[in-house]
């Protein structure tokens, strides 16, 4: 891996930073501060992931929006501040995978795209949708804040089809923080079960960056070395452009 020529980055995979565009940031103001705090605490990447519905809005629609919020935020970023690079939440819907135009969802300068899965009990024909988009030669399928949607699914059976596909599994920082039923999602960072992390910061209150915290939960937890993982796992996946083709899948599957 070519990491020697960059910094190993601490990267917030998940984050509705950009201004005005969903429901997150509610102004150029709330944005900068919220990039502060996360620099403040070692965050030094932010990925701006905006929520994308497709059976609401057009992707050309949501693009327009996305470079003006991006254009307002870039009007008053700060020296010191984490680099923003622009994604999408994009939320799983029936025809997504024929979507014209889906790699311009992807993180800039890669082919991440954070997938986001319906908030219910999936159906075989999710999980297929998932698959035909796992299996695209070109996307590579983040699954946003796996963990919310865990305890969710009755059927082993798809679940272990969903954990056996080339899928990385993005966990957000607050299920890390509890005292109780953390355990499991630091086990499977552990073991590599589970590869990014993320903050899916909204606001300032209840839903601030809190990247820091989960990181510091890992280190006294698990220990340090997985840290350096996660964040090697992230510097590599962020540079692929790099590498003059994408990264072939770097984690680790398995069943629940």
């Amino acid at each position: 891996m070519p990491l020697r020529r960059v910094p190993i980055e601490v990267i917030d995979f998940h984050s509705h930073i950009l201004p005005r565009i969903d429901d997150g940031s509610d102004s150029s103001k709330t944005s900068v501060e919220m990039l502060r705090r996360s620099a403040q605490t070692g965050v030094t990447w932010m990925i701006a992931t905006p929520h994308f519905y497709g059976h609401r809005t057009s992707l050309e629609h949501f693009l327009e929006r996305r470079q003006a919020s991006a254009h307002r935020l870039a009007s008053v970023m700060q020296k010191g501040m984490p680099k923003v690079s622009l994604g999408a939440e994009v939320a799983l819907y029936a025809g997504i995978e024929d979507l014209d135009g889906i790699e311009k969802l992807c993180i800039q300068n890669t082919n991440l795209l954070l997938l986001e899965m319906p908030f219910s009990a999936w159906t075989g024909y999710d999980v297929d949708i998932l698959a035909n988009l796992a299996l695209n030669p070109d996307l590579q399928i983040v699954l946003a804040h796996f963990e919310r949607f865990y305890d969710m699914q009755k059927d082993e059976n798809l679940l272990n089809r969903v954990l056996e596909l080339p899928v990385y599994l993005q966990i957000n920082a607050g299920a890390l923080l509890p005292v109780f039923g953390s355990k499991r999602w630091l086990e499977w960072l552990s073991q590599g079960k589970a590869h990014l992390l993320g903050s899916d910061c909204h606001n300032l209150d209840n839903r601030a960056p809190n990247l820091n915290l989960a990181r510091k939960k890992i280190e006294k937890k698990i220990g340090r070395e997985t840290l350096q993982r996660i964040d090697m796992l992230g510097t590599s996946l962020m540079y692929q452009k790099q590498l003059k083709k994408p990264l072939p899948f770097m984690g680790t599957m398995g069943k629940s």
